[in-house]
Formats: C-alpha cells, sequence, structure tokens
C-alpha cells in the first residue's frame, strides 16, 4: 500500500515537473538578432523572420521613414520585447505588434556611424563610432525616463579610436584591431590588437591576441575581416588567403580562437542576416537561403590562438602583486615627503586656488551637497543650451574633464552621481571635496 501511495504522487508530481521545465525552457530565450538595409530585404520574397516575431510590416515601416536616405537595421530582443536601431542615428524604435514607436525624443544625428549596438543590464548601448575627421569610443546608455542617449564615463579610454570588431562576455566588452584615426592631428594608425572594457570597473584596458603562423600586421594589411557575434561566438569571416584564416570562431568566454578552412563570405553579401543562437540564416550570391550552425563549426575547428587581457604587472608579476608594491612605493614615498620637507615646502606643493581649472573653483563652496541637474548646469554655464539631449553630452564631458583634473589634485573625483533612497527616478551630483 505505501508503495502504491508513493507511485501515485509521482505520478501526479510528474506533469508539474514536466510542465515547469517546458516552461522554463520557453523563457530562457535565445539570442536574437537581425539585420537588413531599406528595401534591399524584399528579395528575399519572405513574409516574416525571427520565427514570426519580426513581420515584414515593420520592415515596411522603416522603409516609408528612411526612404530617401538608406539606412541600415538592426533588430534585437531586450525582455520579452523587440527593439530596432538605425545606424548613423540615434533613433531606437520599440516593435508594438505591427506599430513601431521612436522611444529617441530628439533629432540630433551621426556620431554614431559604424557604431557597435548592444544590451547590458537592461539597457540599450552604442559603442564608438566615426566620421569624415576623426574616430571615437564613446559608451552611450539610453535614458528610458527622458528618451535620450547619456554619455558613460570610463576610464582609460583610447583616444580617436574605433573598431567594428566588438563584442561582449559576461565580465566585459571586447574591440579588436580597430584604428586611431584624426585627421585634425594627422593620425591614422591601425591597432594589431586591441581594447577591454571591464564592465565592473569601466576601465579600458589593453588586449593581448595571437594566431599561430600569422603576423597580424600583415592580416591588418590585407583587411577583409567580415565580423558578427552570436550568442557564443565571436565569428570572422575571410578570403584574404593567409595562414589560419578562413572562417574563425573566437569563444566569447575563454578567448579561445579556433581556425575552419572554409574560404566565402557569403552570409556578408546577403541582403539580410539572421542570427538565432549560434545559427545564422542568410542568403547566398545565387539566391538560394542558406543556414550556418556555429557550435556543428565549432567542433570541426582546430585552436589556432587566443585573445585575453594583458598581465598589467612587468617581472613576471600578476596584478595583485603589482598594485600592491605600487601602493607601498607610494606610501614610502608620501611619508618620507612628508618627513623630510620642510613644513613651509610642503605648503607649497598644495595647489594654489589660481591654478586651479575654473570649472572646479565654482564647485568647491558646495562641497558635502546635492546639486539638481539644472543647479549643476547653471555652475557648468551650459544652461543656455535649448537642446537637452545636447545639454546632456555636454554636461557629461565637462565633468569627465573636471574629474580628471580633480583626481590629478586630490586623489578623488568631485562629481559623483548619486539617487535618493526615497525616488531613485531623478540623478542628483554630489560635490566631495
Amino acid at each position: 500500500m505505501i508503495f502504491t501511495a508513493r507511485m501515485m504522487k509521482i505520478k501526479l508530481v510528474l506533469p508539474i515537473l514536466i510542465f515547469l521545465l517546458v516552461s522554463w525552457a520557453s523563457l530562457a530565450a535565445d539570442y536574437t538578432w537581425f539585420s537588413a538595409a531599406t528595401t534591399t530585404w524584399k528579395n528575399s520574397r519572405r513574409s516574416e523572420f525571427l520565427g514570426g516575431q519580426l513581420p515584414t510590416a515593420i520592415l515596411d515601416s522603416l522603409d516609408k521613414i528612411y526612404e530617401k536616405s538608406p539606412h541600415q537595421y538592426i533588430v534585437y530582443e531586450l525582455g520579452a520585447k523587440h527593439y530596432v536601431q538605425v545606424r548613423c542615428t540615434f533613433d531606437l524604435y520599440e516593435i508594438q505588434g505591427d506599430k513601431l514607436v521612436n522611444k529617441y525624443r530628439y533629432f540630433n544625428r551621426g556620431y554614431t556611424c559604424g557604431g557597435n549596438y548592444f544590451v547590458r543590464d537592461s539597457t540599450h548601448h552604442i559603442l564608438g563610432g566615426h566620421g569624415f575627421w576623426t574616430n571615437h569610443l564613446d559608451l552611450l546608455a539610453f535614458d528610458e525616463l527622458h528618451g535620450s542617449w547619456e554619455l558613460v564615463t570610463t576610464k582609460n579610454q583610447p583616444i580617436d579610436y574605433f573598431s567594428a570588431l566588438v563584442y561582449q562576455n559576461s565580465k566585459g566588452i571586447y574591440s579588436l584591431f580597430g584604428e586611431v584615426y584624426n585627421q585634425r592631428k594627422d593620425l591614422d594608425v591601425k591597432n594589431s590588437q586591441g581594447y577591454f572594457l571591464d564592465w565592473e570597473t569601466k576601465e579600458w584596458k589593453e588586449l593581448e591576441l595571437q594566431i599561430e603562423g600569422l603576423d597580424l600586421n600583415n592580416l591588418l594589411e590585407k583587411g577583409g575581416l567580415y565580423f558578427i557575434q552570436t550568442q557564443d561566438y565571436a565569428f570572422c569571416a575571410s578570403t584574404n588567403g593567409l595562414n589560419n584564416i578562413g572562417w574563425n570562431l573566437i569563444e566569447k568566454e575563454t578567448g579561445k580562437i579556433f581556425f575552419y578552412d572554409s574560404k566565402n563570405v557569403d552570409m556578408a553579401l546577403g541582403n539580410y542576416l539572421e542570427i538565432v543562437g549560434n545559427v545564422l540564416t542568410y542568403p547566398a550570391p545565387s539566391g538560394e537561403q542558406k543556414t550556418l550552425d556555429l557550435d556543428e563549426i565549432r567542433k570541426k575547428s582546430k585552436e589556432v590562438g587566443f585573445v585575453r587581457v594583458k598581465e598589467a604587472a612587468s617581472f613576471g608579476m600578476n596584478y595583485t602583486w603589482a598594485y600592491g608594491l605600487f601602493f607601498v612605493v607610494v606610501a614610502i614615498g608620501f611619508l618620507l615627503v612628508k618627513k623630510i620637507l620642510p613644513k613651509k615646502k610642503a605648503e607649497e606643493l598644495t595647489l594654489q586656488p589660481s591654478k586651479r581649472f575654473e570649472p572646479i573653483e565654482l564647485l568647491l563652496p558646495y562641497s558635502g551637497q546635492l546639486l539638481t541637474t539644472e543647479a549643476l548646469d547653471q555652475l557648468l554655464g551650459i544652461d543656455d543650451q535649448a537642446n537637452f539631449d545636447s545639454r546632456r553630452m555636454k554636461r557629461a564631458r565637462l565633468i569627465k574633464d573636471i574629474n580628471e583634473k580633480y583626481f590629478d589634485q586630490a586623489g578623488t573625483e568631485l562629481i559623483v552621481r548619486d539617487k535618493k533612497p526615497d525616488d531613485k527616478r531623478y540623478v542628483y551630483y554630489k560635490i566631495q571635496a
């Protein structure tokens, strides 16, 4: 009887467990991404994309908006919704059934040409861009409350640098190769390695990249790399004929680089590209629809290299020992200066007010106070700018400059963003002199 009762309980519980597992699997959405340019997608003669989540009515609507100035559309998923970003603009559309709702409320153009679009921390981001005269690696985050893009301050940001070969993993953002370009400074230098943005610290660090039997400078000279990312891989395709270059996969979490001997870039030539998980769907030049499963390609590939963050220390030391030694040396130096130099000399070493950066002087009297955005804008002299979005960008750049200069003087940042516990919708700025 006991055995029979237990069997009955199992029979009752099992369907519930199966239901929960199926429900969980359905909620665990794959990485989805779609790219097409104005009107070109129509050559596919498909009635929908992304398994029905992207109806062609949406693409028709986009074509009408950008009919006179064709652009490339990037469609991706955030939560249970799909969004469209349009290259070389700030436009960000939410797809609501067969309708498009532009979340961006302003009218700025440019600055984001070639930018890399991604989602992180449930927020839309754009990284980098280029123009006629300069490159940049600025990180922008979308402000849902104001419908605007906001500059995210990062440390050690490479100047005048841009790369389209960007992917992310759980630790941060990787930007490979790239180019330092600024016509005003007569700069045009290719980078054979790259940079990594540590997402937790928002600090840029140098990357180290190696591929067996390949001089990376030759790869930069020949070029011709097509690049995308999928759920688990950064995928490169090339026909330049170099050793261990063809179809290359970078495992995003491990940094291992794999080579598969294939000599076509069909996925770069189609009228659209659809990615679900690690599977690519695209039309070949012949018009035939192709499907490429990168998990299967990975199984047939050989490991040929790696990409990783450079070790900071020389003399064979790791990060911990390097930082420890640095702080010990600084502490000893500070004690020696304090003990040896006369008091008068030490006083001369303190920065005189007349030599301070002018905006710093304006903010010092407000030490310990929380300033509203409007109050800070008045102090910085940018409250007369009518365009709200331009004012936000100007504010972000000024805060970055002020904090860098004040850090050099006092060893800390002067302006810190803060939110009141009772109302986290609004941002305040704390002055901590």
